[in-house]
């Protein structure tokens, strides 16, 4: 059957139509979840009881969020959800992956939100993008927005998880600029860290280089304040600083580090829709119930 052009226009007319209504729906019924997680936490008992109270509204579908585990992505389409990035530790993992102790990209085992913000995972994606930023990164992609998902994931870090404080910021986005990674480099090479020896640093570079010395140090910082100049440091609109951040960790949760099992809880909440954030709520109203901890 052919389509003729006016069917076509209305088609995707009605298409957009339903996305702008699910935008209108998702902005308006997390209006009153809390971003921070300080504020989950300051009333747990309520975070434990929104984040179950989904499957017991009358609509076994209205909060489900749509994710994709293994979802892959070139970090140079990525994002931050945070600013708290340490370069220390960012290089280190980049001399990892340059000497090959550490695949270059790899699983983040963080849940990337729709408008591709990562919301864990933030060392390994910078140190990619310092070496390669066409290499891929995976994750759990979220059909939701960065701002919201936050919302969500706090609900679930203190109502799922248990965890009622954030992790400590260190860092941020100016560590990333080009003083701060030739002078980081020098010290790398000259005084080498806790993790390996300044002869063993300068070995790496010259390698990936094909420089040796100082010439190595020049163009291995050419090559990495370029390559970062190919990713985005915009934040999700709002976004909190790391303590008020979500923790989708196995070690905080108290799981075995690595085991997985933080993310696959929240997982599970995502997809069956177990946080409360939709219409109609648990309270049978036809408003969103009140959650922010009152």
């Amino acid at each position: 059957m052919k389509i003729t052009r006016p069917q076509l226009q209305k088609i995707v007319k009605e298409v957009l139509s339903r996305r702008t209504a699910t935008k209108t729906i998702q902005e308006k019924n997390l209006d009153k979840f809390p971003i921070k997680l300080s504020q989950w936490a300051s009333n747990a008992d309520k975070a434990k009881q929104v984040a179950a109270a989904g499957l017991n509204d009358g609509d076994s579908d209205d909060d489900k969020i749509n994710v994709t585990p293994n979802a892959t992505f070139p970090v140079s389409k990525l994002k931050p959800s945070q600013s708290s990035m340490n370069i220390d530790k960012a290089l280190g993992m980049v001399l990892s992956m340059l000497s090959g102790k550490m695949g270059i990209g790899g699983d983040l085992g963080a849940f990337i939100s729709k408008d591709l913000h990562i919301m864990d995972g933030h060392h390994r994606w910078v140190a990619t993008a310092m070496v390669d930023p066409s290499k891929e990164v995976g994750g759990y992609s979220v059909d939701f927005p960065g701002a919201e998902l936050i919302k969500i994931l706090n609900a679930i870090t203190v109502g799922k998880l248990g965890i009622n404080s954030g992790k400590k910021a260190t860092g941020n986005f100016e560590q990333f600029q080009e003083p701060s990674i030739r002078t980081k480099l020098k010290e790398l090479t000259t005084q080498g860290s806790k993790h390996v020896r300044a002869e063993e640093a300068m070995a790496i570079i010259e390698k990936w280089t094909g420089q040796q010395g100082e010439a190595a140090l020049q163009v291995a910082g050419d090559k990495m304040v370029a390559n970062l100049k190919s990713v985005s440091f915009d934040l999700p609109a709002g976004a909190p600083s790391r303590p008020d951040m979500p923790v989708i960790d196995d070690e905080w949760a108290g799981f075995p580090k690595d085991s997985g099992k933080a993310a696959k809880i929240a997982n599970a909440a995502l997809a069956r829709g177990e946080v409360d954030w939709n219409d109609p709520s648990s309270s049978g109203n036809k408003k969103p119930a009140k959650r922010d901890g009152k």
